[in-house]
This record gives C-alpha cells, sequence and structure tokens, in this order.
C-alpha cells in the first residue's frame, strides 16, 4: 500500500460516535433531562445508526448521495419516533424509489473527488431530493384510468368471507348500503384477478391484483362491502396506504398485512372478537369504539405505542378500564416492527 492510499484510508469513527451518543442518552437520562428508562430511549433512538452511517461514510469519502440518503432517512424516522405524529402518504413517499438511482449515479461522478467538486455533488444532491419531495408533497399526480366493479349475492346469503390483495397503491374501504349487492367501487389498474364461491348461506370472494407497478401513485382501489352480511375481511397490501372505515360493518373477524406504509382503521362498535394487525413498517392508526371492553396485545419490535389515558398495562396487556382477557368484548394483536402505533377513542 503506497503512501498516498495510506493518507486517502481514512478510520471509521462509527463505534465512537455510537458510544459517545449511547452515553450522552443514559447521562441525559440519569439527570432527569428524558423521561423514561433509559433501554426504551435508546430503542426508539435507532435511526441515528442510519445518520451516524451517512456521516461516516461522508467523512471517509465513500461517496455524497448514498451517505446524505442514509442521514435523511435516519433524521425522517427519528422525528417519526419522538415528534408529532404527520400523516405522511407512503404511496407518495414510494414514488420517489428513483432517487435512489440518481443517488447512485452522482456517487459515480463525485466519488473520490475532494474541494469544490464534493461541495458540489453534495448541493447537487441535496436539490434533487429536496426538489422531488416538495413536488410529490405538493400533490402533483397523473390522472389514471379507473374501471367500475360491482358483485352481487343471492339474498338467502348470511355469511361472507372477503380477501382483498393490492401488492402496491391505495386501498379505501367503506360500507356498502344497496341490498344485495357484496362489493362494488372503482379500481386502477384494471387488471385483477376475482375468484367468487357460494356455497349454501355462505359466499367468498376475492379480488387480487399483483401486477409490478413503477408507478404507485396510479394504483387505488376505493371499494364499499356490504353491512348486510356477517363479515370475515382478510385485507394485504405491500407498500402503501389503507384507510379502512369497518365502523358500519358486521365484522366477524380481520386479518389485515401490510409490509411499509401507512394503516387507518376504524372499527365497528359491534366488533369482532379477535382483531389481527400486522405490519413491517410505518404507522398504524386504530380507532376504537367507546364503551367496549378492549384489549391489546402490542408486540412492538422498535415502535412507538400510544393508548388513551385511561388504559393500563396489565399481565402484558393494554387494557380499557375493567378489561382483562376473560371479559373483553374485543382483542387486538398489532404487530409491527418498526414505526408508530396509535389507539384512540371513536368519536
Amino acid at each position: 500500500m503506497t503512501t498516498e492510499t495510506k493518507q486517502k484510508k481514512r478510520r471509521s469513527f462509527f463505534g465512537p460516535i455510537l458510544l459517545i451518543a449511547i452515553g450522552l442518552v443514559f447521562l441525559a437520562q440519569n439527570l432527569g433531562f428524558i423521561p423514561g428508562e433509559g433501554w426504551e430511549t435508546i430503542l426508539k433512538l435507532w435511526p441515528v445508526l442510519l445518520i451516524v452511517a451517512g456521516l461516516d461514510d461522508l467523512f471517509r469519502r465513500e461517496g455524497i448521495a448514498w451517505p446524505i440518503l442514509l442521514i435523511g432517512a435516519g433524521t425522517f424516522l427519528l422525528l417519526n419516533n419522538f415528534g408529532p405524529q404527520s400523516w405522511i402518504s407512503w404511496t407518495q413517499i414510494f414514488q420517489l424509489w428513483p432517487i435512489l438511482l440518481i443517488a447512485f449515479g452522482i456517487d459515480l461522478m463525485f466519488k473520490g473527488q475532494t474541494g469544490w467538486a464534493t461541495a458540489a455533488g453534495i448541493v447537487l444532491t441535496v436539490a434533487l431530493i429536496g426538489g422531488a419531495i416538495w413536488i410529490t408533497s405538493a400533490g402533483y399526480k397523473i390522472t389514471a384510468d379507473y374501471v367500475d366493479l360491482r358483485e352481487s349475492y343471492d339474498l338467502s346469503v348470511k355469511d361472507t368471507e372477503i380477501d382483498l390483495s393490492l401488492s402496491l397503491g391505495q386501498l379505501i374501504l367503506s360500507a356498502e348500503s344497496n341490498q344485495g349487492v357484496l362489493i362494488a367501487g372503482s379500481i386502477t389498474p384494471s387488471t385483477k384477478e376475482e375468484n367468487l364461491e357460494e356455497t349454501q348461506d355462505r359466499i367468498s370472494y376475492r379480488l387480487e391484483n399483483n401486477t409490478p407497478a413503477f408507478y404507485p401513485h396510479t394504483a387505488r382501489w376505493e371499494l364499499g362491502i356490504t353491512n348486510e352480511l356477517n363479515l370475515d375481511l382478510i385485507v394485504n397490501n405491500g407498500v402503501g396506504e389503507m384507510f379502512l372505515d369497518l365502523e358500519e360493518l358486521n365484522l366477524v373477524s380481520l386479518d389485515v398485512n401490510q409490509g411499509v406504509g401507512r394503516l387507518v382503521i376504524r372499527l365497528p362498535k359491534t366488533a369482532a372478537e379477535d382483531v389481527l394487525i400486522n405490519q413491517a413498517i410505518g404507522t398504524i392508526h386504530i380507532q376504537i369504539p367507546d364503551n367496549v371492553m378492549v384489549t391489546v396485545d402490542a408486540q412492538n419490535g422498535l415502535s412507538r405505542v400510544n393508548f388513551p389515558a385511561d388504559f393500563e398495562l396489565r399481565n402484558g396487556l393494554y387494557s380499557s378500564p375493567g378489561a382483562n382477557r376473560t371479559n373483553s368484548e374485543l382483542h387486538i394483536t398489532v404487530e409491527q416492527a418498526i414505526g408508530y402505533i396509535s389507539f384512540q377513542y371513536a368519536r
């Protein structure tokens, strides 16, 4: 290894900076500046790892654009853990995936450069990312063609199972009041797979779209489900947003699965005894009925969880006043790896 190569190769400061950050957190907690348990706070600070990694790469000149993306992502997730929860459109965020290509291109152009070239690379990266975020937040949209959807059922049917699977995009779900209509609404894109089976007094319906999409803003389902039948509802979405207004539905069971995004659920007063909600990364907002015995099993990894003030943690479950696992009218199991979970009473 030449002398010039040794000078250019910089040692990593990731470990020392991380130790300093953890020490400062424990010191602030011991002095009363940070409420709560120290380790609980550290878990919420995990996005600092991304920020430190980005700063370390910048210092060692391992690139420009990618470190800035790491710093930006870490800052965003850190604010998500500690700051006020903004209603972020994950569908619009996913629209920004081409920034990754731009970042790699800028890195190839400016990697190893010094002085004004490095500064120019940083300014260019920040300008491109900031501009893309501004355009997205301004609500720029491309129009898409919608297709009407309508399925009916025989009035002798009493129960139904509906399985909705949207791989990418936005799902808006509410009640359909027209008699004899199982599900109705509009969808885009038009590519879909449908399966309807009817046995005696029960009907099963599945609607699926697994077509890859590079333009997630055009993937949108707005559907209404009958409120006359006993309903077992299964909903799946890979990346995007789901708004499930289930207040007027005769819900028997609910199983919701999402990879990355935002999930808003309004549960009915005659809710199912068991509700399962699973999400990898994102935000979950659940509106629960008032004057109903509710217990919640919150299996959160690096997530922040917020409950109404009258909820208490008893025997590993978060419970509304007087509720426990044996007498609860509604038991919710929510699983999330990273993000924010919020429970509030429906108004």
